[in-house]
């Protein structure tokens, strides 16, 4: 093979592989929608902490300097803390399942010069549902009975010390969830056992695969399930011009949008119709222009209309004959048009005894056709008078056959003496029948002698 085509084949794999790793890439970013974020907060955030000598609403400096408001809590001189933090009612908003991204910091015990033994780097996440916000300062109650417990969080990095302007150092990120939630909403508590930390920022958030339109099917937005492993059926529609085209066996067109608000899983799919052509990436089905059609439904582009056709208007499924040209009954929809044959060429013929043999060439032009037949016409025409020709009669036989000729021979017999015949050879093919001219044909006159 030609190295350069062996070149471009490869450039054009790498084109392919390069779209589609796209495709994937944009059908796998997720929407977050945030149900909670105290991030950059400098207002009153409000929680409610139990004891009230435990956590703590302070305002402090961020990495920019920016003053905002954190919850901070350092009983570790004292044993056997069991200090509350809860937020206030979140509503979950149809999430299923829910996501906590925490931003904090964690003061190193060693590097304390009085604390006790039971001192912690470490606290712990719970949440407790609801229907309504009926929490008040002493229900839900303060120990882990009524709460589920998401996870003991600890931090990777601790500090020893704050820096000149009290801004903490060593940030941790954190993210856990839970689900799948069933009531309106709920609260969020975080538990220190006696550990020096500020919690800096709470994030809710929860997960939905975003609004797509992937192979010709529009997919509504949909919420991640309540479960990390979860897929939640989405049913997509046709975009505009397209149907369903599902090799499966399956009925209608779907997508799964899994725990992490990814989109997978697809069950059918949906494909341009006749006269439509795709664009933008399986996104939209466009008709096809003028001079071009697209006979059945598929990926396919459109093309030009075959030889001797057009299509006059846009979106067209197959394209019309011109004037004087056809399709046979037995041509594809997609096939040129063709015509019939021109007259046969060189027809001559030679006495044999009381027999004739006619021969010929095939015609200069076969319409555009590969099948080409003959019909052999035998007329006796009267000597010295005007009178008309007239047809042979039965006994006259024709060898192999006087119609649907595929030879360009023929053998008469049977002939009268000393008659002028004229023998007529027509050129058909498969659209003759449908043109309302007559065969073309060429004649030739034969004198038989005396026998």
């Amino acid at each position: 093979m030609d190295p350069n085509a062996i070149r471009r084949m490869k450039e054009q794999s790498m084109i392919m592989v390069w779209l589609w790793i796209m495709c994937l890439l944009g059908l796998a970013s997720s929407l977050e929608e945030i149900l909670l974020d105290t991030t950059g907060e400098t207002s009153e955030i409000g929680w409610t902490a139990h004891p009230p000598d435990g956590w703590d609403e302070v305002s402090v400096l961020d990495d920019r300097k920016h003053l905002i408001r954190t919850f901070e809590v350092c009983n570790v001189a004292e044993p056997g803390q069991n200090n509350w933090l809860r937020t206030h009612f979140i509503e979950r908003r149809g999430a299923h399942r829910v996501h906590i991204r925490l931003r904090f910091s964690v003061r190193d015990c060693a590097s304390m010069r009085t604390v006790a033994s039971s001192c912690k780097e470490t606290f712990t996440l719970y949440y407790h549902e609801s229907e309504a916000d009926v929490a008040t300062p002493e229900h839900p109650e303060w120990h882990e009975g009524p709460w589920t417990k998401v996870d003991t969080i600890a931090a990777d990095e601790s500090f020893s010390q704050v820096d000149s302007s009290g801004k903490v150092v060593k940030m941790n990120v954190k993210v856990r969830s839970f689900g799948p939630l069933a009531k309106k909403g709920f609260y969020l508590a975080f538990q220190d056992s006696g550990a020096c930390m500020s919690l800096v920022a709470v994030q809710v958030f929860f997960y939905k695969c975003p609004a797509v339109v992937k192979g010709f099917a529009s997919f509504p937005e949909t919420f991640a399930g309540g479960e990390r492993t979860s897929l939640v059926e989405a049913p997509g529609t046709c975009v505009a011009d397209a149907e369903e085209a599902s090799s499966t066996g399956s009925s209608g067109v779907k997508l799964h949008c899994n725990g992490e608000g990814e989109w997978m899983v697809a069950i059918g799919r949906c494909a341009c119709r006749a006269g439509y052509e795709p664009m933008d990436s399986e996104r939209t089905c466009k008709a096809c222009p003028r001079g071009t059609f697209k006979a059945s439904a598929g990926d396919a582009p459109c093309s030009p209309c075959p030889t001797h056709s057009y299509a006059s208007i846009p979106g067209s499924r197959e394209c019309a004959c011109q004037t004087h040209y056809y399709r046979a009954s037995s041509d594809i929809s997609d096939a040129p048009c063709t015509s019939i044959p021109s007259a046969p060429r060189d027809l001559s013929y030679e006495i044999i005894g009381s027999n004739v043999l006619l021969t010929w060439r095939l015609p200069k032009d076969l319409g555009g056709r590969k099948d080409v037949f003959f019909n052999v016409i035998c007329k006796v025409c009267p000597t010295g008078s005007p009178g008309p020709c007239v047809r042979c009669g039965d006994s006259v036989q024709f060898e192999p056959r006087q119609v649907g000729l595929t030879e360009s021979r023929v053998q008469v017999s049977n002939l009268l003496a000393r008659v002028q015949y004229t023998f007529e050879i027509q050129a058909v093919n498969l659209v003759t029948e449908l043109s309302p001219d007559s065969p073309h044909y060429a004649a030739i006159n034969v004198s038989t002698s005396q026998s």
